[in-house]
């Protein structure tokens, strides 16, 4: 799967990000904690959901080759059915968490009537 591919909203490790106005790259991913290291070999871990909706961030590299990694666990073990289900529900947390939905273009950002911006 390429950067393009990938759905918005997804990190792996070795991605590199800016947030607050310093690039980082991702080294770890644990639930929802993503563990981040700056040029100053600085470790941070923040919530995932603090770093998607932080005002400037952007993911500057995405790694292709990288394997990557279920969010919550080894998906393989799961009923087809329940990752169905589980990948619908997805997408739709996603858009509540960043504003828009895991398909929408590179570079559109939440408008004034979405959740995360204070709307219905």
């Amino acid at each position: 799967m390429t950067e393009h591919e990938r759905p918005k909203g997804v990190l792996r490790v070795g991605d590199r990000v800016r947030f607050e106005d310093r690039v980082h790259t991702v080294v770890g991913l644990s639930g929802t904690t993503v563990r981040l290291v700056d040029e100053h070999n600085t470790a941070s871990m923040v919530m995932f959901a603090h770093l998607m909706a932080s005002d400037g961030f952007e993911l500057l590299d995405a790694t292709a080759t990288t394997p990557g990694l279920p969010p919550f666990g080894l998906l393989d073990t799961v009923p087809e059915v329940a990752l169905r289900k589980a990948r619908f529900f997805e997408k739709h947390l996603i858009e509540v968490e960043t504003g828009l939905p895991p398909e929408a273009p590179r570079g559109l950002f939440p408008g004034p009537n979405t959740t995360r911006n204070g709307g219905p």
